[in-house]
Formats: structure tokens, C-alpha cells, sequence
């Protein structure tokens, strides 16, 4: 993509993102019938994400959902200290705006950190600097344009998706310590970049870990849902099933993994975590 076409697909993204038919605030609600590519942390990982969009093909499945997050900073493949993952994050906002109400790309902590330029470590190596002089030495005069459609891209993101068969998918989910005090006004309000810097609520919902069987319980009540899944943790096996409930993802490596399901059909635990597939069976 040249610099026009990168600007334009992360500023036309973050426009498809307001404007998502099933956004309602903060959060995507999708009705039956229908189905979910649900995927983990991407990081940079081109090919994987290319292998998901072959996957979801979703010219003709018109009614099919594909869920990215977690697209920018990886510490693999980078030289002279650079990252250049945000053509990943501009190759998942161009397919945002080639399927506007499939493509869904929720919020993490990740893409916090770089809006806030707060620094964020990932293999030992500092991701937003390592972001940023690969703009700059790429981009020269450029840079400040394509960093600020960046950061308008991050600033459009919901937070989280609910389906119609009860299934909640988010970067990651409050811990037990946060969530007497989490306030659901989030997914309602205008996300401002305090809040990214310091909503409690909202830090606990991209940034949290250690989930507990009681922690998950509050959250099923709380959200009216039957089970999570989410990204965050590191999965070197690609995926890990908790509590009967929760599905951890990984799409960043060779063993990452990904979760098709159907929107207009309920699940057993067995069934749902069955679901579970490995990016590297697809072509």
C-alpha cells in the first residue's frame, strides 16, 4: 500500500467503525442468523491474517463476521529496531471499509499503549518506539500524518462484541479484584483519550488477566452471557479453555488459532471448545 492508501484506509476504517449498523455505543451487537471468525492478538502477522480473510471469504457470505484485534507490534521480524506493523493494522482497516458491517475491530491494550505512547514491551523490545521510528525512517515528512490516522483509527474502536446466542468476545475481561467497581456506563459514553489513559473500567476490560470460575460467574450475570473470548495472553499452544466458559486465543504464530462459530445456535461447553481451529490447516 502506498502512504495515500494507507492514510485513507485508516481514516475511511475509522469512519466504517462509527458507522458499523450493529454498533450501538461501544458495543457490537449481532442478531442471528449468521457466523463469527473470532481471532486472537494478531501482531503484525500477515500471513495468518491472510489465511482468516481467505477463510471468511466474506464477498460471499454475506452474513458472516470476521472479529481482528490486537493487529500492531511484533517484536519478530523487525531490523534496526523497527516495527512495521501498522500495514497490517492499514490492511485490516481497508478490509473494514471493504465490508464495513462483517468486520469488526475491537480495542486492546496494545493499541492503547501505542495512542497513549505509553511504552509497552513484547519479547524485551519497546513496541511503540520501535513502531514509530519505522514510521518516521518510512515515511520522513509523512510520519505525523499517517501516526495521527493511526491514532484516529484506535480512537473508533469498540470495546467489545455480545451475540444473540450469548457469547461475549473482548481483547480480554476484568479480574475479580475490578469488577464490583466496573461500571457499564463504558460501552455507552464517548471514549476519550483519558479514558484510555485511566477509565479503571476500561483499563480492566483490555488489560486485565487471571480469570477465576467466581470472577467469570459475576461476568455472566453482569453481561446476560454463557461464555467469553478473548486474546491477551501469551498462548504458545495457540489456545487454552477455561472453566467451562472461556476460550483464550492466539493468531500470532505458527500454532495460532482461531473460532468459527454459528450465531443462531446454542452450544455445550464440548461443542464450543471443539469449535476451535488452527490457521495453519487453512490454505
Amino acid at each position: 500500500m502506498t502512504t495515500k492508501e494507507i492514510i485513507a484506509a485508516l481514516e475511511q476504517g475509522a469512519l466504517a467503525n462509527h458507522q458499523n449498523k450493529h454498533r450501538k455505543g461501544n458495543l457490537i451487537i449481532l442478531p442471528a442468523p449468521g457466523e463469527v471468525v473470532m481471532t486472537g492478538d494478531l501482531h503484525g502477522h500477515d500471513k495468518n491474517f491472510e489465511k482468516l480473510l481467505r477463510y471468511a471469504d466474506l464477498d460471499n457470505n454475506p452474513q458472516r463476521h470476521l472479529v481482528l484485534h490486537e493487529m500492531l507490534h511484533t517484536a519478530e521480524n523487525t531490523s534496526a529496531d523497527q516495527c512495521h506493523s501498522y500495514r497490517l493494522l492499514a490492511r485490516a482497516a481497508q478490509t473494514k471499509v471493504q465490508f464495513p458491517d462483517q468486520v469488526h475491530v475491537i480495542l486492546g491494550n496494545h493499541a492503547i499503549a501505542q495512542r497513549c505512547r505509553d511504552e509497552i514491551l513484547k519479547n524485551g523490545q519497546p513496541m511503540v518506539r520501535a513502531l514509530n521510528t519505522a514510521i518516521s525512517c518510512t515515511f520522513a515528512e509523512k510520519s505525523t500524518l499517517i501516526i495521527q490516522a493511526i491514532d484516529n483509527f484506535i480512537m473508533s474502536m469498540p470495546l467489545a462484541i455480545r451475540t444473540e446466542n450469548r457469547i461475549w468476545l473482548s481483547h480480554s475481561l476484568p479480574s475479580q479484584k475490578h469488577i464490583n467497581e466496573f461500571d457499564n456506563n463504558i460501552f455507552d459514553k464517548t471514549i476519550t483519550l483519558a479514558d484510555l489513559q485511566s477509565n479503571p473500567s476500561l483499563r480492566a476490560l483490555t488489560w486485565d488477566r487471571a480469570y477465576t470460575p467466581a470472577s467469570l460467574q459475576q461476568l455472566k450475570k453482569l453481561w446476560d452471557v454463557d461464555y467469553f473470548v478473548i486474546g491477551h495472553q501469551p498462548e504458545p499452544n495457540g489456545f487454552s479453555c477455561c472453566h467451562q466458559c472461556l476460550v483464550i486465543l492466539a493468531s500470532e504464530h505458527s500454532k495460532g488459532c482461531f473460532l468459527p462459530f454459528k450465531l443462531q445456535r446454542s452450544y455445550s461447553p464440548d461443542d464450543f471448545f471443539a469449535l476451535i481451529k488452527f490457521i495453519a490447516s487453512l490454505e
